[in-house]
Parts: C-alpha cells; sequence; structure tokens
C-alpha cells in the first residue's frame, strides 16, 4: 500500500514517539504527584519528559508531510524527490520492532535476569535493521552483558537479578 506521504517513515517514527510519550505521560501523571512549581513532585522531571517527547514526536511527523522523501521503486515517476510515498507498513516495522524489544526487556528483567534480558533486547532492536551484521549484535550484547550489571547493580546498587536463578 503506497502512499503519497512525502516521508513516510518520518511520519511514522514521529506518531510512534508522539504515542510513546502521551502514554507514558498519562501514566505518570496518573500514578505521580506532580508537586507545584515550588516544591515539584516525583512526577515532574518524568512527566516533562514525555511532554518533550511528545513534542520531538510531532515535529519528527510534521516534517515527513512537508519534506521531500525518495520513491521506492525504479520505473517512472519513482525518482528521488518526486514525493512517492513508501509503504506505511514497512516504515512502521522497525518502531515496532524497537518497542517490542524494549517491552520484552521490561518483561523478562525480573524472571531471566538482566543479562539475558538485554541480550534478547539487542537481538529484537537488531532485527529492525536490515544493514545490522550478526557480529555486531554479539558485539553489543556482551558489552552490554557486562556494562548494565556494571552500573545498574554494582554502581547505582540497584537490586536487579543478573542471572536466572535455578530452583
Amino acid at each position: 500500500m503506497a502512499s503519497n506521504i512525502r516521508r513516510t517513515e518520518d511520519l511514522a517514527s514521529g506518531l510512534a514517539l508522539a504515542a510513546l510519550g502521551a502514554a507514558a505521560g498519562a501514566f505518570i501523571v496518573a500514578s505521580y504527584p506532580l508537586g507545584t512549581a515550588r516544591q515539584l513532585g516525583p512526577g515532574a522531571m518524568p512527566a516533562l519528559v514525555a511532554l518533550i517527547l511528545v513534542l520531538l514526536g510531532g515535529v519528527i511527523a510534521v516534517r515527513g508531510l512537508w519534506e521531500q522523501g525518495h520513491g521506492t521503486g525504479d520505473g517512472p515517476g519513482n525518482g528521488p524527490g518526486n514525493g512517492a510515498g513508501l509503504d506505511l507498513r514497512a516504515a512502521l516495522r522497525p518502531a515496532g520492532l524497537i518497542l517490542g524489544a524494549i517491552l520484552l526487556f521490561g518483561g523478562l528483567v525480573d524472571w531471566l535476569g538482566v543479562v539475558p534480558a538485554s541480550a534478547v533486547a539487542v537481538v529484537g532492536s537488531a532485527l529492525a535493521s536490515q544493514r545490522t551484521r550478526k557480529r555486531e549484535i554479539a558485539a553489543l550484547a556482551a558489552v552490554l552483558a557486562v556494562a548494565v550489571p556494571a552500573l545498574f547493580v554494582g554502581i547505582l546498587g540497584m537490586p536487579l537479578k543478573i542471572w536466572p536463578t535455578l530452583h
């Protein structure tokens, strides 16, 4: 399904960022007090970050409507700069895979531990790009297997399970 939108990837990514920011902002506002201008509450900064995410997503989406895109085919009328749209499903696939990897990490971190959950998130996110190489994925997973527990458990002292426990 081709679209007449000039930069479908930017539009889809911008809308996904704005939706994620709006959902996070709604959850934060409902769950944490914002406080006052004089005495900020625990929800003030996360709500501000969610608002910034919504605004940046909106800017990216608007740019996707106005900027010249590149066509997807080699035939006449499909060259660069003609405004031919891309497949919306193909443009949403990377955003969906990355969001899915983040949600999967959040669901697996308590059950499997931070090291395996990080590896799953790296592999899931890497599927979003067709240019990622297996060696790069393995290297990033190995670096995160050391860095994530060192930072969050060792330095910050967060009570996270590092590896799954066998019972």
